[in-house]
C-alpha cells in the first residue's frame, strides 16, 4: 500500500509531464513553488524539522513512476 497521499502523487507527475529532472529534489521543489504548492512541498520535510527527507522524496518519485506504469 502506498504512503504517499495521492495529491502528492499527482504533483509529482505534473512536474515529471513538465519536463522536470525528477532525479533533482531542488528541480522538483523549485517548480511546486512556480505552482504555488508549499503544503505540497512540506510533505517531503521530516516532521518536527527543517530537514529534507531525501528517502521519502525518493519513495514517492517512484509511486509516480510505478503509478504511471
Amino acid at each position: 500500500m502506498s504512503n504517499t497521499p495521492e495529491n502528492i502523487v499527482i504533483k509529482l507527475s505534473d512536474a515529471n509531464q513538465a519536463g522536470i529532472d525528477m532525479s533533482s529534489p531542488k528541480a522538483v521543489v523549485t517548480f511546486l513553488l512556480a505552482q504555488g504548492e508549499k503544503e505540497s512541498i512540506l510533505f517531503f520535510y521530516k516532521p518536527g524539522s527543517v530537514e529534507f527527507d531525501f528517502d521519502k522524496f525518493n519513495t514517492a518519485v517512484a509511486e509516480m513512476k510505478e503509478r504511471k506504469n
